[in-house]
């Protein structure tokens, strides 16, 4: 028997489960849509935690529309053995997460893996933009549907950005998972979008290397690696990588997963175009400024002092390891025994202070993680010295400069066509104004360049490569957040649209924003068989169908549908439907022996008979000897109970009283 809650949606099949919910396809049977319903465990349900957090994954996934993070369409609460189970209703996603992916397939090479990580970092900036942190990126998350599209799931742990008072957040309990916890968060300090972006990183050193970049035998093992060591450098898990390609996979994984926020990718944005880059194999920004400032480098002293260059420091191993090179990267002189030794014995002695308030959180129980870190790293590790970003924008270059480096930063200066500011104006800086960051760190400026204008190429109808190269080519930009529709007529991958349009004239350096089609749209055809036509026809162009119309005779009501093509099936949107209704048109013969005239045609008219009547004819009459049955009804076409047009006409024969008929035939 099919359960159906809300009197709307049939469940079907259990299409996984987890530590606090169990996943049903199935059926939204107003509008004929293969969803996905999500229930919380009816053991789990009467805990207040519990569904506070399960309300927090419909609210805050309901409040985000974005290809890459899986639709919410509904939500409700059902009955289910006397205990009122929430549930939510969301886009059905066919497909594998990366998790099973890596386990079954194997590791991605690093183009592979930013390729999947662009739409993660482009679904991560709308949640940040639209005040949601997700708290738990990672691999088991993050989804490759069956046509190649990225999906990422489940916002349970998610929180407004400025929720401090939450029920869930006011514990300092550690939420997430641990192989990829941020050290903010291990430590329990507030998370926000760089943490995310740290979870990131995480996850695309597993997909690159085959596993996460810290390990222990429990939860708390881990979450202390990521505070206190620093990852392997990826590329040494890689083979055949070019010392500059073992760089720039290392600068971009190690920036995201940088110990102190502030030395982090400053938004998912920031950290999609360096992961665009990777994927067409040029050379990021995380790279580039890796090169260019080597003496960063080689300034430090050999004990790690600060988050920042001990990040420095592991991205250059990885590429000197990768290159075979025997010296240390960047000319950084070797360190003496004396000096190695001497770090060695400070740096167990770091370990041991904390491994000791590990094991006392540890038999206190109930503390959490959190607590294990209030040893904060600050009392053996120098915090990192960070400066404010100011607001230079709009001021003359020169005026610009010379505030940013008065403030402690290296200047570095770009310049790019404007259509709004003035030439020789600041347009913005990277990072952005008002972030912190610490001091000597590179801030780019663009510079504007006044208006020089192109014309927009016509790429509708290219392949999404193509159209990039094009746009490229004339000196525009893409725009990362690439679109996608269904489209009947333009082939999967290729563009549908752009904006602005061909031929338009914009500021070179502008970004075009495409529309790429995924293919023809199935859509399953709807149970409208027994509707009456007006809302069958409503169903069925809601869902992008054709009906074809045709009436037939039946006893049925006049509009009830009899028959629809391919009902329950699915087919390309667009698809002509064709229906067969009722017209009403046939009724059941009564029987109309031994009546006269009048009796007969008032029980045709009350059987539904719509035939004037002089549709009644009389044909030759019966004789009969019997006077009694004189001028009644002996014969009828159509015969008693069988089925013929209200609107045709009937033959009845009467009888007639005649002697004759008394006579025995000779």
């Amino acid at each position: 028997m099919t359960f159906v809650i809300a009197d709307r949606y049939a469940l079907g099949a259990n299409i996984g489960s987890g530590g606090m919910s169990e996943v049903f396809a199935a059926t939204d049977t107003l509008i004929g849509r293969e969803v996905a319903v999500k229930m919380l465990r009816s053991d789990l349900a009467k805990d207040s935690n519990f569904r506070e957090r399960f309300r927090r994954e419909a609210q805050n996934s309901g409040q985000l529309s974005h290809p890459s993070i899986v639709a919410i369409f509904d939500t409700g609460e059902v009955d289910r053995d006397g205990i009122s189970v929430p549930f939510i209703v969301m886009e059905l996603v066919q497909g594998r997460n990366l998790r099973d992916i890596v386990a079954e397939d194997g590791v991605f090479s690093p183009t592979e893996a930013a390729t999947v990580m662009i739409p993660v970092c482009e679904a991560l900036q709308a949640s940040h933009e639209a005040g949601i942190i997700h708290r738990d990126v990672k691999p088991a998350n993050i989804m490759i549907t069956n046509t190649g599209g990225v999906k990422v799931m489940d916002f349970g742990i998610a929180r407004a950005l400025n929720d401090s008072t939450s029920a869930m957040t006011q514990t300092s309990a550690v939420i997430g998972t641990a192989q990829y916890l941020s050290p903010e968060q291990a430590r329990g300090k507030p998370a926000d979008a760089r943490s995310d972006i740290y979870a990131a990183g995480c996850v695309m050193y597993e997909l690159v290397t085959g596993k996460p970049p810290f390990e222990g035998e429990s939860p708390f093992a881990v979450a202390y690696q990521h505070v206190q060591d620093d990852p392997t450098p990826p590329s040494d898990f890689i083979a055949d990588l070019t010392p500059t390609a073992a760089l720039n996979i290392d600068a971009v994984i190690l920036t995201a997963m940088a110990k102190h926020p502030a030395d982090r990718y400053q938004s998912a944005r920031e950290m999609a175009s360096d992961l665009g880059r990777l994927s067409r194999n040029a050379i990021s920004h995380a790279a580039k400024a890796h090169v260019e400032k080597p003496e960063e480098v080689a300034a430090e002293p050999a004990a790690p002092t600060r988050v920042a260059t001990r990040t420095s420091t592991a991205i250059a191993a990885g590429a000197a390891a990768a290159g075979s090179q025997a010296d240390t990267p960047n000319g950084v002189p070797q360190e003496s025994r004396s000096q190695a030794r001497a770090r060695q014995r400070e740096k167990s002695k770091r370990k041991a202070r904390i491994l000791t308030a590990l094991a006392l959180i540890l038999g206190l129980g109930a503390i959490g993680i959190a607590a294990a870190f209030t040893y904060d790293y600050t009392s053996n590790t120098a915090a990192p010295t960070t400066r404010t970003i100011p607001n230079v924008q709009g001021l003359p270059q020169q005026e610009a400069q010379t505030e940013l480096e008065a403030a402690g930063f290296v200047v570095n200066i770009v310049q790019e066509a404007s259509a709004d500011v003035a030439t020789g104006l600041v347009i913005r800086t990277s990072p952005n104004v008002g972030s912190d960051i610490r001091i000597g760190a590179t801030v780019t400026l663009t510079v504007s360049t006044g208006r020089q204008m192109v014309q927009v190429p016509d790429v509708s109808g290219m392949s999404l490569e193509a159209a990039a190269q094009a746009i490229e080519a004339a000196g525009l930009t893409l725009n990362q957040n690439v679109s996608e529709e269904y489209s009947a007529v333009v082939y999967a991958g290729n563009v549908i649209s752009q904006t602005p349009t061909p031929g338009q004239e914009v500021a070179i350096g502008a970004a075009v924003s495409l529309t790429v089609s995924s293919g023809v749209e199935n859509v399953r055809v709807p149970l409208t068989t027994g509707m009456k036509w007006e809302q069958a026809q409503q169903n069925l162009i809601s869902l992008g169908f054709v009906p074809e119309v045709t009436e037939v005779d039946s006893s049925l009501p006049a509009g009830e549908v009899i028959s629809v093509s391919n009902e329950g099936t699915e087919l390309p949107k667009g698809s002509t439907i064709s229906v067969q209704i009722s017209n009403g048109m046939i009724i059941t013969a009564p029987d109309l022996a031994r009546m006269n005239t009048q009796e007969a045609l008032a029980a045709l008219r009350a059987a539904g008979w719509t035939a004037p009547d002089q549709s009644l004819i009389v044909g030759e009459p019966i004789p009969t000897a019997a006077l009694v049955d004189q001028n009644t009804i002996g014969f009828q076409s159509p015969t008693p109970k069988t089925e013929f047009r209200k609107d045709a006409s009937v033959t009845i024969r009467l009888y007639q009283f005649n002697l004759t008929a008394l006579v025995p035939s000779p």
